[in-house]
């Protein structure tokens, strides 16, 4: 009972870990696989849930009209609209993106099966296609309506068991997967921006985010010096793309805190449970301890016996625990393929460290205990 108690204990810590610092870590590597190195966004929106205020498409061009140093710094402005769908059993965010500018997320990731989208000219014309359209399938059932077209990636579409070709539905509108794209871009799901904009009744070129690919050659400083004068230029919020790991741990600060304070209380409950065991033992044993002592065992033997037992406890609960937090990383994934689990070899590394510290800890007392067995009086009993 007392390896099971440090095992999940061990288990615990390292699945919560694994499970905030995975996600955080998949969702920030993806975003900043992007080929761009700023991203701009309304000041009231909130990069780690991708919601809040929008922008217009229009102060793309005062981006491009930047320059540091007496030069162009500005190589490409790319608009991305949000949407949500419900896909594999989950809220999905749906990048609405250019056709174009579909290789700045793509980068080296090839198109596993099918292929890209097209888009509308323009989202006033998506808003009144959607419409009509809706008006029309009204009318007539056997209407054929045009779906949305989306490109999702190979983890979503072997999590859903989705194929190219298969329909679904965007809110109350047909929705088409036309692509299936290898994991790590950006967002999950991606769509035409205009249409998708025309799906949400949105008539005018609004973004939620651009992405700013700079000219080739700044470095860090002229970087951070653009995304300032963007700032400046359009009273908007910019930050590197290489800082968004650090921008969404802030944002989740809360989550982190959570899952650490979750771990010690299943630790300290764990030790104590340990302690309880030894102190018991040590009661139990207290003729043992006495003869141990009548045959001149110093106090040092009886109190690393003592320390010795709590350690082998701990060590075999700890190596149970870590091989049970592979079996449940194993199982969380299997269950909900979106989740990641992330173990890395320096948690392993604390999780030894606090088992075995953990032990010595918790037999300190009843070492002590033990220490002060009187030979005679415990011998006196039968």
């Amino acid at each position: 009972m007392s390896v099971l108690a440090v095992a999940i204990a061990i288990t615990l810590l390292l699945i919560l870990v694994g499970l905030s610092n995975g996600t955080l870590n998949e969702v920030s590597g993806r975003i900043e696989s992007v080929d761009a190195e700023i991203i701009v966004r309304d000041r009231h929106f909130d990069l780690g849930s991708m919601s809040g205020g929008t922008l217009w498409e229009r102060q793309a061009d005062q981006i491009m009209e930047i320059e540091i140093a007496g030069a162009p710094a500005v190589e490409r402005v790319i608009p991305v609209f949000l949407g949500r769908v419900k896909l594999a059993g989950l809220t999905q965010n749906v990048f609405g993106v250019c056709p174009e500018d579909f290789a700045y997320f793509a980068g080296p990731r090839r198109m596993v099966d099918g292929g890209l989208f097209e888009d509308m000219d323009a989202p006033l014309e998506a808003v009144e296609h959607f419409t009509e359209q809706a008006r029309l399938a009204e009318q007539d059932r056997d209407y054929r309506v045009t779906p949305l077209p989306l490109v999702i990636d190979e983890r979503l579409a072997n999590a859903g068991g989705f194929a190219v070709g298969d329909h679904t539905s965007y809110g109350d509108t047909p929705a088409v997967i036309v692509g299936i794209i290898e994991t790590g871009v950006a967002g999950r799901v991606f769509a035409p921006i205009n249409m998708l904009r025309g799906v949400n009744g949105i008539a005018a070129q609004t973004a939620h985010m651009f992405f700013v690919k700079a000219t080739p050659g700044l470095d860090t400083g002229n970087l951070q010096l653009l995304a300032e004068e963007i700032e400046t230029v359009t009273h908007r919020a910019a930050s590197l793309v290489a800082n968004y790991g650090q921008i969404l741990s802030a944002n989740f600060r809360n989550l982190t805190i959570f899952v650490s304070l979750v771990s010690v209380i299943a630790l300290v409950i764990c030790f104590l449970f340990i302690l309880v065991t030894m102190y018991t033992m040590v009661l139990e044993r207290g003729r043992e301890i006495a003869i141990l002592q009548s045959l001149g065992a110093a106090r040092w033997t009886i109190l690393r016996q003592t320390i010795q037992e709590s350690w082998l406890l701990c060590s075999l609960g700890t190596v149970l625990g870590i091989l049970m937090t592979y079996g449940a990383r194993w199982l969380i994934q299997t269950m909900q393929p979106l989740m990641t689990v992330e173990i890395r070899p320096f948690w392993i590394g604390v999780a030894v460290l606090i088992g075995i510290g953990g032990g010595a800890i918790s037999a300190m007392y009843p070492g002590y205990l033990a220490l002060r067995h009187d030979p005679v009086e415990a011998l006196s009993f039968d």
